[in-house]
């Protein structure tokens, strides 16, 4: 604090015109620090309480310290009265980084700052299975809360809590119990990483214990409060507690620093021996007369002269805001404690490259250095890493020797890491103590650590990290059945239109126009569509082949059943109920009766596969045929409007089998019972062959039996309807005349009018 007061008061950058001057005192960590903060908030010696607070000028303007939790508490609740700031360059406590404490300010990082430190070093690290300790004081039990808290919703589990007494005389076996206690507890639980929030004073005697009884070899966390004990770092044996990981303050290079004070050491040796000589000295003077020049510009001693540094430049900046100064002059007036406060606030300036200013919790942007204890090395602090205000660790691993096989950072977990795919499954109540239990088959160890089911289209093996898309079977165009049924419907296809192009060459044959003459057209064009339909069943099914495979191919099969239903309804009609109903036959004629019936029976499939396409259309599912794989298809099995149409289609089926066998006795080239029975039964067969691939489980091939049967149903009717006239035209052409076909009509006549006799 000397050499940053000096350094001002020398130069007129800040204060021109001003001189900074000080008191020190001497706090002796926690019993006397009453004293020295009522003489500061004093005048003369002398508190008034009658004098208003906002015209009150106590004999100092900003105090810097003191260096204790308990201490700085304290002063900070008793100057805060008077707004009179303090600035803490050692303490760290939450207490004063809060809004009731307005005169607060810390040129060290906060308490929340290092707790979140060691949080960070801890996951870096995974140190999940820990042992925290506190000394029993109000730094402690805070620094011991708040990192409870911290890690309240991390996997960072803590096996022990204890707090450290503080030595008395009189009660050393109870010190020593309570000491032999938390050792045990710490063995017992099986940590090797031990945090440990006290101050150097306290920890002093519990390590030299811990050393005495001999405890296995751990990772000592040290907080800056006594990360950097030279005391702590020379006791007999230290080094096997383990490896000494702490928290420091950055050390910061401070300018002429050294030479300042060699220059002390030097020009005040004769002083001390003077005070010496005249026992005025009031300390433990032979440990002061006898410090060598090493220890006395320890550098790790010195980390904290930065605080100070910067605390000090911090008052003069506020103090140059607060007297209006310029570059050559300051206003000279009085200076109260609560204007030195409102400017402290508002500080924010460089120094040596660093950043001095408070934030509304008084709290400064610094951060803190990593230190590891080196027992072998030339260092006794090795500086291995950086943590920054912001939370930004960084640590040099090749500086630190763990003392362990090939250097291998030590590991502190309750439970060993699970293998991939495994589920942690927490075992009683830590959550960092479980049990690997594997992800069952058709499951996956999801992100957040847990099973979770693969999608419907997905499979997977036991214990895996993620799922595979399960192989989607349909009917490929590289699929040899693929192929055969494409040739076969072609096939179809070809011969639909050879007939079509021969009825047209010979429709005005007599063989067409018993077949139906020019309306026989619409039987062939609705096969055309159904074979079309048919080519829906190759390649991966989607809602246009699905509704080509269903409604389009229902509507096209209802149209040449309702056609052949109503043709062979017709022909029963002119033999058998013209002559007995001629009125009822004249007006069939008159009115295009089998259009109307035509269009009404195909009317009702029209609709049935209307409301099915609007209302829930069919499309694309899959069905499971093993562990990894589906079978895509457009499985409207149970659909209502599937039923419904299959159903029609078998209905118009039955009608046109009862008037084929009601025209059995007609004559040959009009009777069409033996064909429609046959395409009739094949249609039936084909129902019940579907139904039963339905039903039963024939996996993969379940596609092309339906298109198989598909094909053989229009195969069916063509063989049993078209085949016997075309075999007519092209094999019997003496059979296609009209001479002939009025023969067997008078033969049917006399055959007829034979039986009424």
């Amino acid at each position: 604090m000397r050499f940053s007061v000096d350094e001002i008061n020398n130069s007129t950058d800040l204060l021109p015109n001003i001189t900074l001057g000080y008191n020190v005192f001497d706090t002796c960590y926690l019993y006397n620090n009453i004293q020295p903060a009522l003489n500061f908030i004093s005048q003369d010696y002398v508190i008034d309480p009658t004098i208003s607070f906002m015209q009150y000028t106590p004999n100092v303007i900003s105090v810097i310290g003191p260096d204790s939790n308990d201490a700085a508490e304290t002063t900070a609740n008793i100057f805060n009265r008077l707004l009179l700031p303090q600035i803490n360059i050692f303490a760290t406590s939450r207490k004063m980084s809060e809004l009731s404490l307005p005169s607060c300010f810390q040129t060290i990082p906060s308490s929340r700052v290092q707790q979140q430190a060691i949080r960070d070093i801890l996951s870096y690290f995974n140190w999940t299975w820990i042992a925290v300790l506190g000394s029993l004081d109000e730094y402690g039990f805070d620094g011991v809360q708040q990192f409870l808290e911290l890690t309240l919703d991390t996997y960072i589990c803590i096996a022990y809590k204890g707090f450290i007494p503080i030595k008395v005389v009189g009660k050393e076996a109870a010190w020593e119990i309570a000491i032999r206690d938390i050792v045990s507890n710490i063995t017992l639980t099986n940590v090797n990483v031990v945090i440990v929030f006290s101050i150097d004073v306290i920890l002093l005697e519990f390590f030299d214990k811990v050393v005495e009884l001999n405890v296995p070899s751990k990772i000592w966390l040290a907080t800056e409060t006594w990360s950097l004990s030279r005391d702590i770092y020379d006791l007999p044996n230290i080094k096997n507690l383990g490896l000494v990981f702490g928290i420091a303050l950055q050390y910061v290079q401070i300018p002429g620093f050294d030479e300042y004070l060699m220059n002390v050491y030097y020009q005040n040796r004769s002083t001390w021996g003077k005070s010496r000589a005249d026992k005025s000295c009031n300390q433990n003077c032979d440990d002061c007369f006898n410090t060598s020049l090493r220890n006395f510009m320890d550098a790790s001693d010195r980390r904290v002269s930065f605080s100070i540094y910067s605390a000090v430049y911090a008052v003069a900046h506020a103090l140059h805001k607060v007297l209006g100064c310029n570059k050559t002059y300051c206003n000279r007036k009085e200076v109260y404690p609560w204007q030195m406060t409102e400017a402290l606030g508002q500080v924010n300036f460089s120094l040596l490259n660093n950043e001095i200013s408070f934030d509304v919790y008084g709290d400064s942007p610094t951060g803190y250095d990593i230190i590891v204890w080196d027992w072998l090395g030339g260092t006794s602090f090795e500086t291995v890493g950086t943590y920054t205000n912001s939370g930004n660790l960084s640590i040099k691993l090749d500086k630190i020797k763990w003392n362990t096989e090939n250097n291998v950072i030590p590991s502190s977990i309750c439970s060993s890491d699970c293998l991939p795919g495994q589920e942690k499954q927490q075992k009683g109540q830590f959550k960092c103590c479980f049990i690997c239990v594997s992800c069952e088959a058709g499951s996956y160890l999801h992100k957040n650590g847990t099973c979770v089911s693969c999608r419907a289209d997905q499979w997977s093996a036991e214990s895996s990290t993620f799922c595979y898309n399960k192989t989607r079977r349909f009917l490929s165009w590289n699929d040899v059945l693929t192929i055969t049924l494409f040739v076969a419907t072609m096939v179809g296809l070809f011969l639909t239109v050879v007939v079509i192009v021969t009825f047209i060459v010979h429709l005005s044959s007599p063989v067409v126009k018993a077949a139906g003459g020019r309306m026989c057209f619409l039987l062939l064009i609705s096969l055309t569509v159904a074979y079309i339909s048919v080519l829906a069943y190759l390649g991966e099914p989607n809602i246009m082949k699905c509704t080509m495979r269903h409604p389009i191919y229902s509507i096209a099969l209802t149209i040449c059943f309702s056609y052949i239903s109503i043709r062979s309804f017709q022909i029963v009609c002119i033999f058998k109920m013209a002559s007995k109903l001629p009125a009822t036959y004249d007006y069939w004629v008159k009115q295009n009766g089998q259009y109307v019936c035509l269009a009404i029976l195909s009317g009702v499939q029209v609709l049935i596969s209307c409301l099915w396409i609007f209302i829930n259309p069919p499309t694309a599912t899959t069905k499971e045929l093993n562990s990894d794989e589906v079978l895509v298809d457009c499985s409207q099995f149970s659909s209502i409007y599937n039923v419904l149409q299959y159903s029609y289609n078998a209905l118009l089926s039955l009608i046109c089998f009862i008037f084929a066998y009601m025209g059995k006795e007609l004559p040959k080239n009009y009777s069409e019972a033996k064909c429609i029975t046959f395409a009739m039964l094949i249609y039936f067969v084909v129902c019940i062959s579907f139904f039963t691939a339905q039903l039963i489980d024939v996996g993969e091939y379940l596609i092309p039996i339906n298109a198989g049967l598909a094909l053989t149903s229009l195969m069916g009717i063509k063989v049993g309807y078209f085949f016997p006239k075309c075999y007519i035209i092209f094999c019997k052409p003496q059979f296609n005349t009209t001479k002939h076909f009025q023969s067997t009509i008078q033969s049917y006549t006399r055959r007829g009018s034979g039986s009424l006799k």
